[in-house]
């Protein structure tokens, strides 16, 4: 090891630091006039299961300094992957960082937010001097874990967590001569997948009346504008949910289509229809999405795609 350079000491150090993958916290408390304070912070560690006692550490120089000094007490909130706006939004000087941001008081009356991967509510046990930053000691009351990736910081960026897989399946899912297969037969997991979060749309549907088969007519519709009605029933082919004259004839009668000749398009209320519905799967979208890293999410993305260009190279487009 050479001798640092007392020019770049400081930035050759951090970078040294960054090199030390940490999750991101942030923490709140209560000021001197009840009003909500928060920081984020990498700072966060363990230090003892017996008595359950956790750490950080604040900058002497930061403003919200007086009121955890004061408090008694803090939460600490493990971000998850997803988080990485309102990490920024906590890391930046603002008078108010709550602007937006939904939050409730805990016990305490500490201000809880309602999203994280772990949460940690502290009372305040020790404050030591740490050069330029005080370290906070904090005896947990109460922690909370849900099932969400965490976020990271490292080398000065965020970063997601990629769990090594300790046990790869290698059973081929499938066995013939017991004509049977497990959960590792990849096209029952991916029929199931899709069967499970179509499930609410299909639910809603149901509940105003609506068969799969009207429901597809009016999405094809909605996506593309006026088609010839042969033109819907060649891209519903594959599916098994093909329309004949009864069902167009049904749509019209409920002014979810209006036709002209041969052609049908979407009417009003049946795009609105389908508005709700797009946004009844967006809603599970993000609630899923939320439970994997982006690379994850874009991963799977890829691995399906490829499925569908594999096996779809005769099946036409719906959309």
């Amino acid at each position: 090891m050479s001798k640092p350079d007392p020019k770049t000491f400081g930035h050759e150090f951090r970078n040294a630091l960054g090199q030390f993958a940490t999750g991101v916290t942030i923490v709140t408390t209560m000021d001197g006039e009840q009003k909500p304070v928060g920081v984020t912070a990498s700072s966060f560690n363990s230090v003892s299961l017996d008595p359950p006692l956790i750490l950080w550490s604040l900058a002497k120089t930061a403003h919200s300094m007086p009121a955890y000094q004061k408090s008694g007490g803090f939460n600490v909130h493990v971000l998850a992957s997803h988080q990485d706006s309102l990490s920024n939004q906590f890391a930046r000087p603002s008078d108010d960082k709550f602007v937006g941001v939904e939050w409730g008081p805990c016990a305490d009356g500490f201000p809880l937010l309602p999203e994280y991967a772990a949460l940690f509510r502290c009372k305040t046990s020790f404050q030591y001097e740490g050069g330029d930053h005080i370290i906070f000691v904090g005896e947990v009351i109460d922690f909370e874990r849900n099932e969400l990736p965490p976020l990271l910081f490292h080398s000065g960026r965020y970063a997601d967590t990629k769990v090594k897989d300790l046990d790869i399946p290698t059973d081929p899912g499938v066995d013939l001569a017991d004509a049977s297969f497990t959960e590792n037969f990849l096209l029952y997991l991916i029929s199931r997948a899709h069967f499970q979060t179509s499930n609410p749309v299909r639910q809603a549907a149901q509940d105003i009346g609506l068969s799969e088969t009207e429901y597809f007519c009016i999405s094809i519709l909605t996506m593309n504008g006026e088609l010839y009605q042969q033109e819907v029933i060649s891209r519903l082919e594959h599916t098994g949910h093909i329309p004949d004259a009864d069902i167009f004839a049904r749509l019209e009668r409920k002014a979810l289509i209006k036709r002209s000749g041969d052609k049908v398009a979407i009417a009003e209320q049946g795009r609105n229809i389908f508005v709700e519905f797009l946004s009844l799967s967006k809603s599970l979208d993000e609630q899923i999405k939320k439970h994997f890293t982006p690379e994850e999410v874009a991963s799977a993305t890829k691995f399906l795609q490829k499925i569908i260009d594999i096996t779809g190279t005769d099946i036409p487009e719906l959309w």
